[in-house]
């Protein structure tokens, strides 16, 4: 199962180098999504069942944030809460409160309505899931925290260039 997690994981990684590309705010959410279902399967496959929560709560989250016109206080609150819930009941090791922390931090980033600050805080979720993959056993989880810190700032730098 764990070679074939890794594989999964590749294509994880061909999604996420895709979000932090994109210009729309819905667009960007829409690949998280995808991207949230695939690195769920991942982190099943691999055992790293925080990983797994906090991903599934991110399909639940975009879900939302996509279909919802107005974005309240109470859903900030309510996924802030689940996050750091799901970290306690998948609790296996101390980083298993790291996806709790990422997913807290994706929380905020996908509440508010600016694509550049979502780019912005991809950037400590990604050394924070990077931190993850590492004790957990995720490689591609790794290379895909790796590839997320280059193409977020990618994204940053042709945004100022525009600017």
């Amino acid at each position: 199962m764990n070679i074939l997690g890794q594989i999964i994981g590749v294509i994880g990684i061909a999604v996420n180098i895709v979000i932090y590309q994109q210009k729309s705010k819905n667009k960007i959410l829409f690949f998280k999504l995808l991207s949230d279902m695939i690195w769920m399967i991942h982190f099943i496959f691999i055992g790293a069942y925080s990983g797994a929560a906090v991903a599934f709560i991110g399909i639940i989250r975009e879900t939302v944030f996509i279909f919802s016109t107005n974005h309240r206080k109470k859903i900030l609150i309510l996924f802030l809460i689940i996050s750091f819930v799901s970290s306690y009941l998948t609790y296996k090791n101390i980083f298993s409160f790291l996806p709790a922390l990422a997913s807290a931090l994706s929380v905020i980033s996908f509440w508010q309505k600016s694509p550049i600050v979502t780019k912005y805080l991809s950037l400590p979720i990604a050394v924070i899931m990077g931190i993850y993959g590492y004790t957990s056993g995720s490689i591609s989880g790794v290379c895909n925290e790796v590839l997320t810190v280059i193409s977020s700032t990618v994204s940053i730098a042709k945004n100022k260039k525009v600017s």
